[in-house]
């Protein structure tokens, strides 16, 4: 039920582009006029980053691509009616997403700055035979990753191998791979409470 009751809240949410300037990578604002208005304000934003809203369960309110673009990108949004409780802004980049967490009580809204952290993506390459994996952890969280091959090319992968980093600033492998085992791969990270997905070819 509180799933469905945030999903309609979500289309009552205002969402507005608004030309400004702002010197700090995140800012906000309030308007205190007749409903509880915050401004949302993401420098150096670039052509195909999202920007979401989600609750504490993860629950998708609000997703936007950003289409071009652009060193200050402002949205005010109108929360008024959103129920209590903890959300949270996620900026994704190609690799990192920032996420923004902040809470509402009786319409009121408080960004959680201590809590402003980067999640940053791992990083996969190809090169001959060997898969080169990297991730920045800066929290020294485990980062699990799950290597399947494709069988038969009937879209069933196979695990081949699986591995937990612990404990590392930048966890770092090389995988070596069989030539006599050319195909498509998929590599799976768990880390951050996320899944990535990434699709390779050897």
């Amino acid at each position: 039920m509180k799933k469905i009751m945030t999903l309609s809240i979500c289309l009552l949410a205002t969402i507005t582009s608004i030309a400004s300037s702002f010197s700090s990578n995140l800012s906000f604002s309030f308007d205190e006029g007749k409903n509880k208005e915050i401004t949302l304000t993401l420098n150096d934003v670039k052509e195909g980053q999202v920007l979401s809203v989600k609750d504490i369960d993860g629950f998708v309110l609000y997703k936007k691509a950003f289409e071009k673009t652009d060193n200050n990108a402002s949205h005010k949004f109108d929360f008024t009616d959103l129920p209590n409780g903890t959300y949270y802004f996620e900026h994704e980049k190609a690799y990192q997403t920032k996420v923004i967490p902040f809470k509402v009580h009786f319409g009121d809204v408080t960004f959680d700055e201590a809590n402003v952290k980067t999640i940053y993506k791992p990083v996969v390459r190809v090169k001959d035979n060997n898969i080169y994996f990297s991730k920045l952890e800066l929290n020294k969280e485990d980062v699990e990753v799950r290597i399947y091959f494709e069988e038969d090319q009937g879209n069933h992968y196979k695990l081949v191998h699986t591995e937990t980093i612990s404990d590392a600033l930048k966890a770092e492998r090389v995988f070596s791979l069989s030539k006599k085992h050319t195909g498509n791969y998929k590599i799976v990270t768990v880390s951050n409470d996320k899944e990535y997905i990434e699709y390779i070819k050897i």
